[in-house]
């Protein structure tokens, strides 16, 4: 039904793809979001609330949020080390942005209420699991992927009839199955899971999955690596297989779309979770979840090269922020 077709713009350029693979290493590591922050999405309120920043200067993304979140908070702090806020005397909300900052946070026994943002939903429930000692109140998350939900929805859209999802998942990925199951029984669609253990050749286990027309990635760090990745991508454009991915780095890696949150999605969804969590310590902080908001970004190269139409519906599907202009 997707049958390749043969050209020059199979694919991003060679450079452009093992820049983007390069960026997923960490599945989860902060590469997840694209673009510029709107000015409609966050506007300077004058608040007085103190809100603590631990975060890592190195990723875009990152700066990209606490240059919005300034605007929000002019009594917000940052610091690379989360130890720099044990001098302060009182507690304060504190957001730990990617994976390395919610790991030093949880290490140092930080007391104050956390949030976490850019990091997957693997990674946090890997971290957090390790740190046995935190009351489970006390720290939530607003995960870097998009909902299974939205994927699936995405994916409905895309092919506009009942296809078979095919998904690769881990023991580290399994919770994941039951949102899965549930999202694609919602849309209409069917779903093929597989169980790989690390050991296994992604790309060959694609055999498992032959009822499928279309494979979902997930962020899944013991299946999904940049040599994995493009080993899997190479495979399945062979047999004109659409791939959605997990992030905007994964489209611009050569898979077809995905449903994923920019730096306006998440400041806006992270600037709501802030201000209903009212006084400080008045309640717990609500479950960790995927985020509200989110875009789709298409990658019109690999569309044109496996035969899917896209159409504009497709690309303005989302849920937006208020005062995101479309």
């Amino acid at each position: 039904m997707w049958r390749s077709r043969a050209g020059a713009d199979a694919v991003k350029t060679d450079a452009n793809r093992r820049h983007s693979l390069r960026l997923l290493a960490g599945v989860g590591v902060g590469h997840w979001c694209a673009g510029p922050v709107a000015n409609a999405a966050v506007t300077a309120s004058g608040s007085s609330r103190e809100l603590r920043i631990i975060t890592n200067p190195e990723a875009a993304s990152a700066r990209q949020i606490l240059q919005a979140l300034k605007l929000r908070y002019p009594a917000l702090v940052a610091d690379a080390d989360p130890l720099a806020f044990e001098a302060r005397k009182t507690l304060a909300m504190t957001v730990s942005i990617g994976p390395m900052a919610l790991r030093r946070a949880l290490e140092v026994g930080l007391k104050s209420p956390l949030v976490s943002v850019l990091t997957s939903s693997q990674a946090y429930r890997q971290l957090v699991a390790q740190d046995a000692g935190r009351e489970r109140h006390t720290v939530t998350a607003i995960y870097a992927e998009a909902s299974p939900l939205a994927q699936l929805q995405l994916i409905s859209a895309i092919f506009e009839s009942r296809v078979t999802v095919g998904v690769l998942l881990s023991d580290a990925s399994a919770y994941l199955e039951r949102p899965l199951r549930q999202a694609a029984a919602s849309v209409g669609l069917d779903l093929l899971v597989e169980y790989l253990s690390p050991s296994v050749d992604v790309a060959r286990s694609l055999t498992r999955l032959r009822g499928a027309q279309v494979l979902l990635a997930v962020p899944d760090s013991t299946l999904y690596t940049p040599d994995t990745l493009r080993a899997l991508l190479e495979s399945t454009y062979r047999r004109g297989m659409p791939v959605v991915g997990f992030s905007s780095a994964t489209v611009a890696a050569g898979t077809l779309a995905t449903a994923y949150c920019a730096v306006d999605d998440v400041v806006a969804d992270l600037v709501e979770l802030i201000e209903g969590a009212g006084v400080l310590g008045s309640a717990p902080l609500p479950e960790p979840r995927f985020p509200q908001y989110w875009r789709v970004v298409v990658n019109e190269s690999v569309a044109r090269s496996l035969g899917v139409p896209m159409s504009d519906k497709v690309r303005q599907m989302g849920k937006q922020a208020p005062g995101r202009p479309r």
